[in-house]
């Protein structure tokens, strides 16, 4: 099978980045085509859009299969966001596409598929939504920041819910933190900044940070009580550390409530839980 391009992609995804796939939903990219009629593919009267594209050159596993039916065979087939368009391009939310991949086409996205199709069960995606919808209107204060920030998606609604703060957010690869930018670039967020770092060895000075917040990465760390140390070390007297993370989570050590416990109190922080579904949210000051 053979295609035409009619545009190209830009974004700062890779192969490696993209087995994460659910980093890149809430990711914006650039469209840019030589097509003098390319943007009348898109108009106001759609919100979505299916966009065909390059298919990825590697698999994901056997769990994840309708991800291989829709992103590695002839091509992939995203449903994108329409954003805006400039002299520049036409930006999107929501394109699953390495960097640099081709566009064969664009549909306007209004419905399709049987009313009793059935698709995998996305439990995790559903509790991220269901923690944040209650939790980001808790977070302020002058200095916020958002550790394991992913592509910022996050780190950006926090920092338009609190436009007088200046919020930062860290993550270690420096890709990601380039789309981080992107992002904030295109949504005209000015009052946060990106920068490459990890927990342990965060890039801010003692006690320069109102809030801290961690959403479902402090489980994946090797060394917890360090990671809550670094933490400790940037945090105010009388600041704050919000975090989140899965109770019973299919991969990993089971870390129990009375474990997280035993970790903020180590650490010399008073610590207030709530379960939030099958998660559990930690509101944690220095004692």
């Amino acid at each position: 099978m053979s295609f035409n391009p009619i545009g190209t992609v830009f974004n700062y995804a890779d192969e490696k980045s993209l087995q994460i796939l659910t980093l890149w939903k809430d990711s914006i990219s650039k469209i840019e085509s030589d097509n003098t009629d390319f943007q009348s593919k898109f108009d106001n009267r759609y919100s979505h859009y299916i966009v065909v594209h390059d298919s990825f050159d590697f698999k994901f596993s056997e769990k994840q299969e309708e991800w291989n039916l829709r992103f590695t065979g002839n091509v992939g087939v995203s449903v994108v966001e329409f954003l805006k368009s400039d002299n520049k391009g036409v930006y999107v939310k929501g394109l699953f596409a390495e960097n640099g991949s081709r566009i064969y086409d664009i549909l306007p996205y209004t419905s399709f598929d049987s009313l009793n199709a059935t698709y995998p069960h996305p439990a995790m995606k559903e509790l991220r939504t269901k923690v944040l919808a209650q939790v980001l209107p808790k977070i302020d204060g002058e200095s916020i920041l958002d550790i394991g920030c992913g592509v910022g998606s996050i780190t950006l609604d926090i920092s338009e819910r609190n436009p007088d703060s200046s919020v930062y957010g860290i993550e270690i690869y420096d890709n990601l933190i380039s789309q981080c930018e992107m992002n904030a670039q295109v949504l005209s967020v000015s009052n946060v900044g990106f920068k490459m770092g990890d927990i342990y060895e965060l890039p801010f000075k003692n006690e320069s940070m109102d809030t801290v917040t961690c959403f479902f990465m402090l489980h994946h760390l090797d060394d917890i009580p360090a990671g809550l140390e670094e933490i400790k070390r940037v945090l105010n007297r009388g600041g704050e550390l919000i975090t989140a993370d899965p109770l019973e989570h299919h991969h990993g050590p089971e870390i129990t409530e009375k474990d997280w416990k035993n970790y903020f109190e180590q650490a010399g922080f008073s610590v207030n839980f709530e379960k939030i579904g099958n998660a559990l949210v930690s509101y944690a000051t220095l004692k």
